[in-house]
């Protein structure tokens, strides 16, 4: 199980970065590896009281946006330029990861519902980044060879866009 887990991770983490959108790939990829990673690490703690959990979840959300930010930033990341969104038609659902791809498909929704809801508060917070990063594994534990990477792609454009939101609300240094 954890082979196939990281396998799948590191499948979403390959690719050449020579484009924005495989760049996008690569930075969720490896988003969704150090998620598994920490998924796996998780269930070994299981002596672990629920707020500790919880601490040690949250602790793990934010230091994986710090290092999303860190890489995008190291890397030249280009934001994708349009969003395209993709949906699973549910009569072409495979029956092995339904549930998963729809409860992925939910997440990615209610980015774009706080998207169009306002234009500068925030897109997607590290809560539900965290809960994306899970909904996907969930899904390529379920279907290990799904093509996350339409999802992938959608996700890299609601964390372009909330850069791009915290960097306009940034108040600017007065020049002197």
């Amino acid at each position: 199980m954890k082979k196939l887990v990281l396998s799948t991770a590191l499948l979403l983490g390959l690719g050449a970065a020579q484009t924005a959108q495989a760049q996008a790939a690569l930075l969720l990829g490896r988003l969704v590896g150090i998620g598994v990673s920490s998924a796996i690490g998780a269930s070994r703690s299981a002596k672990l009281t629920p707020e500790q959990k919880a601490a040690q979840q949250q602790a793990a959300a934010q230091n994986l946006a710090n290092q999303a930010a860190a890489e995008r930033n190291a890397a030249g990341w280009a934001a994708p330029t349009e969003l395209v969104m993709h949906r699973t038609p549910a009569a072409q659902l495979p029956k092995q990861a339904a549930e998963q791809i729809t409860t992925l498909e939910a997440q990615l929704d209610a980015c774009h519902a706080a998207m169009l809801a306002s234009p500068t508060g925030p897109v997607c917070p590290p809560e539900q980044r965290a809960a994306i990063q899970q909904a996907a594994m969930g899904v390529a534990r379920a279907k290990p060879g799904f093509d996350l990477h339409p999802y992938q792609q959608e996700m890299a454009y609601y964390m372009a866009e909330d850069a791009r939101r915290q960097q306009a609300a940034a108040p600017s240094a007065p020049a002197k």
